[in-house]
């Protein structure tokens, strides 16, 4: 692994994420050398073949000394998100009484889910009022929530009745397909303003996890104020 410099981790943070809790890119190392690799919260890199191999406990230590790395990144590149491994999950109706009707809600978009078979984009949607979501991290210090506790514009959640399935770290590596291995068990909880843009997708299989939660992009962010501090679940 490689840890970014300053300059570089604060473009990653103003960046979409590829996954929740990571990025994709092209790097260029000080030797002239490219490589195609993963960005763990914004700050290290890791070559794609190097992180299939590693366990969550190789993947903690070799952040931790990452960044004495003789290698230094000179330029860095995403990979953005196809539109068409985001498949569509269309809003069945908007209910005034949102709190009292939610379960009703939540059961016909199931069922849109498990019914969907690949639109080529999200529609892009938006919050209703009280509507809440999760976000399943390895890291207390989540780069994509700003010093003003919102959500930067491009990152991945879930919905909160989605996250009722998650009770540990290792199942929400499982359901959300996150390429990073480590323990996402940081849970944060986020209250977004009524009518936030947001997509939402079924995740699918890769990376040897099954997939199958609902995933949430918050298109532009959230407001300040709308993200706790993290709840910490078992590995």
């Amino acid at each position: 692994m490689i840890t970014f410099s300053i300059v570089h981790r604060w473009w990653l943070q103003e960046q979409p994420e590829y996954g929740m809790g990571y990025q994709r890119g092209v790097v260029t190392l000080s030797t002239g050398t490219r490589e195609t690799g993963v960005i763990l919260n914004g700050s290290t890199f890791v070559k794609q073949d190097e992180l299939r191999s590693m366990t969550p406990t190789d993947i903690a230590k070799a952040e931790a000394v990452a960044h004495i790395s003789r290698l230094s990144i000179t330029n860095v590149e995403l990979i953005p998100r196809a539109p068409d491994t985001l498949r569509g999950v269309r809003r069945i109706s908007t209910f005034s009484a949102y709190n009292r009707q939610k379960s009703a809600q939540y059961e016909l978009v199931n069922e849109v889910l498990r019914a969907s078979q690949g639109a080529k984009d999200s529609p892009v949607t938006v919050t209703l009022d009280g509507e809440v979501f999760n976000r399943f991290s390895a890291y207390v210090n989540d780069i994509r929530i700003t010093a003003m506790r919102g959500l930067k514009p491009g990152t991945f959640a879930t919905t909160a009745e989605d996250a009722k399935n998650v009770h540990t770290g290792r199942e929400a590596v499982a359901r959300y397909a996150l390429e990073n291995k480590q323990s996402a068990n940081k849970r944060f909880t986020i209250k977004p303003a009524e009518k936030t843009s947001l997509q939402q997708g079924v995740v699918q299989p890769a990376y040897g996890e099954p997939g199958g939660g609902v995933e949430v992009i918050f298109v532009k962010g959230t407001c300040d104020h709308s993200v706790s501090e993290p709840d910490i679940l078992p590995e």
